[in-house]
């Protein structure tokens, strides 16, 4: 696995095929710049314990070279939903329905998204 920052942390992602939580840790790579370092099965009860919705963080996203994608189905891509702000993994389709609160949308690339664990 790369080696982390201390300013490492965690938010809370949902699969889209499993509608299954999971998690992804995240460091940070400059200001404003973040990378997707690893993903991890976790139910919501001990995100919330592990204090996954206490950071709120905007800026870009890439993912790392080693990042293994979502512990349910594989997917290495994300969007974010525009109603709910959950992290979702994505398999390129133009349309998406968010597996935590329903909204139906299209993928639009965005420069920069916030990041927010927790509300699972």
């Amino acid at each position: 696995m790369t080696p982390l920052s201390d300013e490492a942390f965690a938010v809370m992602a949902m699969c889209s095929r499993a509608r299954a939580p999971y998690g992804i840790t995240v460091d940070k790579i400059g200001f404003g710049q973040f990378k997707f370092v690893w993903a991890f099965k976790i139910d919501s009860e001990k995100a919330h314990r592990e204090g996954y919705d206490a950071k709120t963080v905007r800026g870009g996203v890439t993912i790392d070279s080693e990042y293994p994608g979502c512990p349910h189905c594989g997917a290495k891509n994300f969007y974010t939903c525009g109603s709910c702000g959950c992290v979702v993994c994505y398999h390129g389709e133009e349309a998406v329905t968010c597996p935590k609160c329903g909204f139906r949308g299209t993928i639009t690339k965005v420069d920069a998204i916030d990041l927010k664990g927790g509300g699972y």
